[in-house]
């Protein structure tokens, strides 16, 4: 199993599945396709879409797969520390150069 690096850029073919580990708390952001995401320990799995984010805590095992086309998961860093065995998705927001939020 690898370890995800923090700013790294997954491409994930359709049907792939990756198996990895986050050796600190991280945000996987979707930016193309949609994913279905396994973070162990967790009672729930998470199928995200492009604009779509998930924490994930320090040493979580994640399976990560790519529904029905190509997907994109970039990687961050989160400054802060998340529980031990914690996921939390959510929606993120494009701003525009005005700073209001872009519509869908």
């Amino acid at each position: 199993m690898r370890k995800l690096l923090a700013n790294e850029s997954l491409a994930i073919s359709a049907g792939q599945a990756l198996s990895v580990i986050a050796p600190v708390a991280q945000t996987l952001q979707i930016t193309q396709g949609r994913v279905w995401v396994t973070v162990s320990g967790q009672g729930d799995d998470y199928w995200l879409s492009a604009g779509q984010f998930l924490h994930v805590a320090a040493d979580s095992q994640i399976v990560i797969e790519a529904h029905k086309g190509n997907s994109v998961v970039q990687v961050q860093q989160l400054s802060g520390r998340l529980p031990a065995v914690s996921a939390r998705a959510g929606f993120s927001k494009t701003l525009m150069p005005n700073g209001a939020a872009a519509g869908c």
